[in-house]
């Protein structure tokens, strides 16, 4: 929605930070205006429109990480965390690029002993991720949400979120010990 709607966010920023309503007003900051530096950082904020800036930032933060290009032309990033391989695909994007939103993915070998049950109670479990069977795998993603960008802070904490996440998938799913 950030394409369809920037001037409505903008004047509700307006709103928020003024208190009152600047009628007729230009709220949109000259750095909006401009096209999108290569590493897309607004004032310590970090958003989906650069994978590269986002892949470096986790490799700072000590995680395995490599932007590339899918097939279908979107970004994604790709690494190692525990024992596991995972992704990043990045979606809502304009032309490969402008993206909104990110999803975590990893998918294993669906254990055998794994039951429908077990699925529900994970899912009911854990707020922020699903896991999901289909094909002979199994399969834990979490979405993220970017628009308008999250802190540093904000970033690192989802990371961990989902090392841990990750890391529980391996143990109590997959039964990797």
């Amino acid at each position: 929605m950030r394409a369809a709607f920037p001037a409505l966010r903008i004047l509700a920023l307006g709103w928020l930070m003024t208190g009152a309503w600047v009628a007729g007003s230009d709220l949109t900051p000259a750095h909006a205006q401009s096209a999108p530096s290569a590493e897309r950082v607004r004032g310590g904020m970090f958003d989906a429109s650069d994978p590269q800036g986002l892949a470096r930032f986790m490799t700072e933060a000590g995680y395995r990480a490599e932007a590339t290009l899918a097939s279908r032309g979107a970004p994604v990033i790709r690494g190692r965390l525990s024992k596991s391989d995972y992704a990043i695909q990045f979606y809502e994007c304009e032309n490969g690029a402008f993206c909104n939103s990110i999803q975590f993915l990893a998918s294993a070998r669906r254990p055998p002993s794994l039951a429908l049950e077990e699925v529900n109670a994970f899912n009911a479990r854990w707020r922020y991720v699903r896991l999901s069977i289909a094909d002979g795998q199994a399969r834990l993603q979490m979405d993220v949400n970017l628009d308008a960008g999250v802190t540093a802070d904000n970033f690192e904490d989802t990371l961990d979120i989902w090392r841990q996440l990750l890391e529980m998938f391996e143990r109590d799913i997959l039964q990797i010990p």
